[in-house]
């Protein structure tokens, strides 16, 4: 779906980053590199140099170049507030967050724009995403490894997300008519916004799933240096807090709506999450514990085997052993045999000759 851009594009692309130059110019490559391309960029420098900003877009195709807006905050709003810094400056059908970190296949934007066109009931679309683990060396960006990001997860629902925010931003499209409806995500949450929307999104809003190959990858870096590493392990305590601070939030809600006696009518509207979340936490900490029991039976069956296989190398020894003391008690008994014949045998050489000594001292005797 090449072509010229319309004069305003059907999808604008948000990239957040503050000085990570090495990660920032593989975003905007990979951004560059879709087949589908009426879009715009907006990259949303918060607080951080421009140098790396420019040699990124230095990188890109002239297109590319001419259909970027760099928003530069001069002091930083924070991660989750720069988005709608992004989204301040630009005007769109669909939206992707393209975080400086991530990266897609060439295919990814032209397939979620062809099925939110075939669907158009649908608010947001996300493709299969796998997990890159990479780290980064003195030559630049190395990756260890890679896997499917829930293999067996085969569509994006209300009721999983509840539990784990397994769609990251990476995987999505989402229609910026639905976003606005809804609210966009919560620039005062220093992290979990993509999973407060998320729950808002899909508690609202019919969404689709692209399953098959993954199009979008989520680079996972395990470290604490801000400037390379994931907020999941960066800010990984503040993860756990607002996550449970957002499923405060939807809780108080619910039981505000139950004291005022509002309907509820079964719909599943933002405000009446609360009890939802609240049985989802349960429900994943039950998970947790389940979890670590499988881990200790599985440490105690470990266990087990091994001793089973000892006890059997034990025996197989002690059959050896045993065959061994047969074998002795055998060359014994035989010993004793071959000992009490030759006694038999001296004892039948030696008497006669004492009969014969003992006849010739009576003979000495009587003479």
């Amino acid at each position: 779906m090449a072509g010229p851009a319309t004069q305003s594009p059907r999808v604008t692309v948000v990239t957040r980053t503050r000085n990570r130059p090495l990660m920032l110019k593989r975003a905007v490559q990979s951004v560059g590199a879709q087949s589908f391309q009426d879009l715009e960029l907006v990259i949303v420098n918060d607080a951080g140099s421009t140098e790396p900003v420019e040699s990124a877009l230095a990188s890109a195709p002239q297109w590319l170049r001419e259909r970027t807006t760099v928003v530069t905050n001069e002091t930083s709003h924070g991660r989750e507030a720069a988005l709608e810094d992004g989204l301040a400056a630009s005007s769109c059908e669909f939206f992707a967050i393209h975080d400086d970190d991530d990266s897609w296949e060439p295919g990814f934007l032209a397939a979620c724009v062809a099925h939110l066109d075939e669907h158009p009931e649908h608010g947001a679309v996300a493709a299969r995403c796998d997990v890159v683990d990479e780290m980064v060396t003195e030559e630049g960006l190395a990756e260890r490894g890679r896997w499917v990001m829930t293999k067996d997860g085969e569509s994006w629902t209300l009721i999983d997300t509840m539990v784990a925010n397994y769609v990251p931003p990476i995987s999505q499209l989402i229609r910026r008519e639905v976003a606005d409806r809804i609210g966009h995500w919560d620039g005062n949450l220093l992290t979990q916004a993509d999973w407060d929307f998320n729950l808002r999104l899909l508690a609202t809003s019919p969404v689709g799933f692209i399953d098959g190959e993954p199009l979008a990858h989520w680079h996972h870096r395990d470290s604490t240096d801000e400037s390379v590493g994931n907020s999941v392990v960066v800010d990984a305590v503040r993860h756990r807090t607002d996550n449970l601070a957002i499923r405060d939030r939807y809780a108080r809600r619910s039981l505000d709506e139950a004291g005022a006696g509002s309907p509820q009518n079964g719909r599943a509207e933002p405000e009446n999450l609360g009890f939802l979340l609240v049985s989802a936490e349960y429900y994943h900490r039950l998970e947790e514990r389940l979890r670590l029991l499988e881990e200790k039976l599985d440490h105690q069956n470990a266990c087990l085997t091994q001793s089973t296989a000892q006890l059997h190398e034990d025996m197989h020894s002690l059959r050896f052993t045993i065959g061994d003391l047969h074998d002795s008690i055998r060359r014994v008994l035989f010993q004793v045999h071959e000992t009490k014949g030759q006694i038999d045998h001296l004892e039948a050489t030696v008497k006669p000759f004492f009969r014969t000594v003992a006849q010739g001292v009576k003979r000495i005797r009587r003479g």
